[in-house]
């Protein structure tokens, strides 16, 4: 008995012994002659051979486009805006500081040298 089995890949029969081989392994016989054959060019084609071998490759696009930069700039501004948020909650609102030395260079200057002073 024979059973038609179907994958992804590929449909094949079953359970025929000898004669049941996968349907991809195929080969036409010799009297059949290939339905994809190469014509050779003719000189009626030869305008359309030339057209094809003289296209240009398609342009390369840039990375560097608008949208490339503007990503960078949105991030460096998030960035800079979450750094002098974080400067503010943490010295103006938990370390109960005035928010003028929370963007005085001197004073994390002072602790600069406080941490890594020579002890």
């Amino acid at each position: 008995m024979m059973t038609m089995v179907q994958n992804e890949s590929h449909t094949r029969m079953s359970g025929g012994g000898a004669a049941s081989r996968p349907a991809d392994n195929f080969r036409p016989s010799d009297s059949q002659a290939p339905l994809d054959r190469e014509a050779e060019p003719s000189s009626l084609d030869a305008p359309a051979a030339a057209k094809t071998k003289s296209k240009a490759k398609p342009k390369r696009r840039s990375r560097f486009t608008a949208w490339w930069f503007a990503r960078k700039v949105i991030v460096l501004a998030l960035f800079v805006g979450a750094l002098t948020g974080g400067l503010y909650l943490g010295f103006v609102v938990l370390g109960k500081g005035s928010m003028d030395d929370a963007f005085d260079f001197g004073v994390y200057k002072h602790i600069y040298d406080l941490i890594f002073a020579d002890s």
